[in-house]
């Protein structure tokens, strides 16, 4: 209740004078009702914000409980750790399911099996052709074999160099024709490389002796000649000291000289060189060891020897006797090829980039050493120094084709996507390209125009 609602109450009750009544005169009854009202509407709000707490507290109970029992939070009390995004799972390798050659008698063939299509790189120099899959891996082991013909050999291997497959053919001589595509079998797919093998010689009929021409012609009888002037002068008188005797004039045969035409002998080196040629190349083998100990430094010898040695399959004899003639002739480069080629078909690159290093001759004399020696170097992974050199080869010969395409492939395994493109568009506008080498060519050129 209020307090000035009582004082006034207790005037009326009392009937209090007037001065007292004046005493509250300014003051006013207050109303009562709606005090009570307004305390009861407090209360209420009151009452209403407890009742909001408690049921606000018990669902956050109740939540807590049933995460509980759902083994969502640990008894421990201890949150687990937010979960953090998942990896994403790196995307699988293409692989190199199966290799399958085959061999029919005029060209070799290897079927390379792949799960699914990838670029490849070709690079071809100086008698050998390398075909790069990069990113590939090799499922089964490393694979390799030797074709040999009549007039050619051919080597060839399949490995795994790092994270790449290394498709790599050594031929014996410096024309090695190689066709490669790549095309889809099903749900694989399919990379062809054929290599047809050199036709086999037509060998020459002996020619009889009837048969030759006449090394001279038949001798016309000629005419008497006139005789000389002492022969018709009148005789001495017998008194003359000496007598003179008319010389006789030789005799003239009576019909044309006999001709005899012996049969041709050929030396040994030509019946070595014969024979390798007809695909004997155990007699050729023999023979120019017969020539090597009697002529014995013969530099045309020792590089038909160790042809013939490659031709034969004879790697690791050649392996080890060359190096011994080298040593003795260090500046013959003809030598060191044929063993870095060698040192190429049995897998040993960084033997053959020893091998080329060494006593390199000049480039402007032989580039097509040089040539071999950077398509080694990228064999090794060396691109630094297979840019150098392929650099120094297009300055020398611009419009050379393989080795403008051997630089790009170098630039773009150095990061140097705009340098490499221009170089494939070099590539393509000069000459030496095959089809499959021009396609990708055209390809990575295409690929890299609008980066860098």
């Amino acid at each position: 209740m209020s307090l000035v609602n009582d004082m006034l109450r207790d005037l009326e009750e009392r009937r209090a004078a007037p001065a007292e009544r004046l005493a509250l005169e300014g003051l006013q009854p207050v109303d009562e009702a709606g005090a009570a009202r307004r305390e009861r509407s407090e209360r209420l709000r009151r009452g209403l914000v407890w009742l909001g707490a408690v049921v606000l507290l018990g669902f956050l109970v109740g939540l807590m409980i049933g995460r509980v029992v759902n083994g969502q939070i640990p008894w421990g009390g201890n949150f687990p750790k937010r979960e953090e995004a998942a990896v994403v799972p790196a995307v699988v390798a293409p692989r190199l399911l199966e290799v399958l050659p085959q061999n029919n008698g005029h060209s070799l063939v290897l079927q390379l099996l792949l799960d699914r299509s990838v670029p490849y790189q070709r690079i071809e120099e100086s008698g050998a052709v390398s075909l790069r899959l990069p990113g590939v891996q090799l499922a089964g082991q490393a694979q390799s074999g030797r074709v040999q013909h009549p007039g050619s050999s051919l080597s060839w291997r399949v490995d795994a160099q790092g994270s790449d497959v290394q498709v790599l053919l050594v031929g014996m001589g410096d024309n090695l024709e190689v066709r490669d595509r790549l095309e889809p079998a099903g749900d694989r797919w399919l990379l062809w490389i054929e290599v047809p093998l050199a036709p086999t010689p037509v060998a020459e009929a002996p020619v009889e002796l009837e048969q030759l021409p006449s090394a001279t012609p038949a001798i016309e009888p000629e005419a008497e000649a006139p005789l000389p002037s002492w022969a018709s002068a009148p005789l001495a008188p017998a008194s003359a000291p000496a007598k003179v005797v008319a010389p006789q004039p030789p005799a003239r045969p009576s019909g044309p000289p006999e001709v005899k035409i012996a049969p041709y002998q050929p030396d040994a080196l030509s019946v070595a060189r014969q024979a390798l040629q007809d695909g004997d190349y155990p007699r050729a083998i023999r023979e120019l060891e017969t020539l090597h100990k009697t002529r014995g430094r013969d530099p045309e010898v020792l590089r038909w020897l160790a042809r013939a040695y490659l031709a034969g399959g004879q790697q690791q004899r050649l392996l080890g006797w060359l190096p011994a003639q080298l040593a003795q002739m260090p500046h013959d480069s003809e030598l060191r090829l044929l063993l870095a080629r060698t040192q190429l078909q049995a897998g040993d690159t960084k033997g053959a980039v020893a091998t080329l290093e060494q006593n390199a001759p000049s480039l402007l004399q032989e580039p097509t050493y040089h040539a071999l020696l950077a398509a080694s170097y990228q064999q090794t992974g060396q691109w630094q120094e297979s840019a150098a050199l392929y650099r120094q080869l297009i300055a020398l010969r611009p419009s050379q084709a393989t080795w403008q395409l051997g630089l790009a492939i170098a630039l773009e395994q150095l990061d140097q996507p705009a340098e490499a493109g221009r170089h494939y568009r070099l590539a393509l506008q000069g000459l030496g390209l095959d089809e499959s080498a021009r396609r990708f060519a055209s390809e990575r050129a295409s690929a890299l125009g609008g980066r860098g």
